[in-house]
């Protein structure tokens, strides 16, 4: 079918980009820059990707407390819940004893403490692990295997930058053996060997005064993502064609077009592949729900719908900052041939330009940096 085969496909694609671009306008102008397809050639440079700038850096350090960095590492994960609305201000409302600092959003804190370890399904479990998370209890685990990927990934290594030391490890463990597929993240022992070393020799050296890990993608790095749900569409929402896409891998049908020996034909072959699953195996929610479906089965299917929907309409335009999203390069350049690529999902443009950052934020980092003559 060679790269160019599933247009209508990479056409939705090109939809997307258009979208983010519209929406990204007020990002700042120096850092829309052109996308190399020869980035996607290898493993990210350490601090390229969504890289802190000065200013940001600068800011960070002015938070005085563990509570305030915490809440600020939340906010800039581009995370955001699904399953209820939380404000930002309500993001690690809590003491270091635990207690509500706000009072006003007890009622948030009540409402996902009630569904946490809910049974409903593995998307749903995540989903209020992480409210749990976002509002101030490191311990959460919204990491089950679900289909979107790159979010369980980003959870994930807030959580180690929180200074979650299991967390941490577990960023090892994602890419130890060949089913680091299934998690959206590249076989790479040598990446893993890496992380477990200064897991158990260094850990503590690491971590700054708070405990924490802030500028983790500076010491380890971040993996290129494979994970077919994208802003505003749920292609696997169950991960079914992750596990397809796996399968025909351990089965040497196709090679992970992110080894170093893969080559353009056989980075066609997967791109072809994933077409073709995409369109067969995506779940159709525009269908009568069958009659001999439980009443339960019936409600599960339609609050997946929902679910689903939110969780494609809340996902980073942009793509999260410590799980960005895997092209091949052909597949980048037949996009921009065509004139569909937003150069705005560059994934090296930075954090606090990126369109889901909260504009007041951005504004008062700025501020804070002029103030203080801080330059690029």
């Amino acid at each position: 079918m060679g790269i160019n085969g599933n247009e209508e496909s990479l056409k939705a694609i090109g939809k997307r980009e258009n979208n983010t671009s519209k929406a990204s306008a007020n990002a700042d102008t120096k850092s829309q820059t052109t996308i190399p397809p020869h980035i996607y050639l290898k493993d990210p440079i350490k601090g390229a990707i969504a890289p802190w700038t000065k200013a940001e850096k600068a800011y960070y350090h002015s938070l005085k407390t563990k509570r305030e960095r915490y809440k600020y590492l939340a906010i800039r994960s581009g995370l955001r819940s699904v399953v209820i609305d939380i404000p930002y201000d309500a993001y690690c409302n809590v003491d270091e004893k635990g207690r509500l600092v706000n009072e006003d959003y007890a009622y948030i804190y009540d409402e996902v403490s009630s569904h946490r370890g809910t049974l409903k399904s593995y998307s749903f479990f995540n989903e209020w692990e992480l409210s749990a998370l976002l509002l101030g209890n490191i311990k959460a685990s919204p990491t089950a295997a679900v289909g979107f990927k790159a979010r369980q990934q980003q959870a994930l290594f807030l959580q180690a930058q929180l200074g979650d030391k299991n967390a941490f490890k577990s960023l090892g463990l994602a890419v130890l053996c060949s089913n680091s597929f299934l998690t959206g993240q590249h076989w790479n022992k040598l990446r893993a060997k890496m992380i477990y070393d200064l897991h158990d020799h260094h850990y503590e050296s690491l971590l700054d005064e708070f405990g924490m890990l802030p500028f983790l993608d500076e010491i380890i790095g971040a993996d290129w993502t494979i994970d077919l749900n994208k802003y505003d569409f749920a292609y696997d929402e169950e991960g079914r064609i992750i596990w397809a896409l796996y399968n025909d891998i351990e089965k040497d049908k196709l090679k992970d077009p992110r080894d170093i020996d893969s080559t353009p034909e056989s980075r066609n072959e997967f791109d072809d592949a994933m077409d073709r699953y995409r369109n067969g195996m995506k779940t159709n929610f525009d269908v009568d729900t069958p009659n001999d479906w439980s009443d339960r089965q019936a409600t599960l299917f339609k609050d997946t719908l929902v679910l689903s929907a939110k969780l494609a309409a809340l996902t980073s335009p942009q793509g999260y900052p410590n799980a960005p999203y895997y092209f091949t390069p052909e597949r980048l350049e037949w996009i921009y041939k065509r004139g569909y690529l937003d150069k705005l999902l560059d994934p090296r443009i930075p954090a606090i330009y990126r369109y889901n950052f909260p504009q007041e934020l951005r504004a008062k980092i700025l501020a804070y940096a002029k103030e203080h003559g801080v330059k690029e």
